[in-house]
């Protein structure tokens, strides 16, 4: 399940929780937090939301990656890179080893 998909299926299931949590009639705290704790406090989730944060790499950072990958005479990665930071990092390190070459 992509990252979006799955932020969004845990914040309906904490929706409905709290829905039943207001209704009238009695309440019970501990349960309540016992369930939300369970749904968003799931390592699953937790790494969704932390890569629905992440910025993705820009086309001209993937565009010099290809090109650098290239000069450096190393695979295209460029498809796998999944944020700007990593794209950043991997500019950088594929200029050093460009200069080497």
């Amino acid at each position: 399940m992509d990252p979006e998909r799955r932020v969004s299926k845990a914040l309906a299931e904490a929706q409905t929780i709290l829905a039943r949590y207001v209704e009238p009639g009695p309440r019970d705290c501990a349960r309540t937090i016992n369930q939300l704790l369970h749904v968003l406090d799931d390592e699953a989730v937790v790494q969704a939301v932390e890569e629905s944060k992440m910025e993705k790499p820009t086309a001209e950072q993937l565009v010099e990656l290809k090109g650098l990958s290239a000069i450096a005479r190393v695979p295209d990665e460029s498809e796998i890179v999944t944020s700007k930071e990593e794209a950043e990092i991997r500019i950088r390190d594929l200029k050093d080893k460009a200069r080497m070459e």
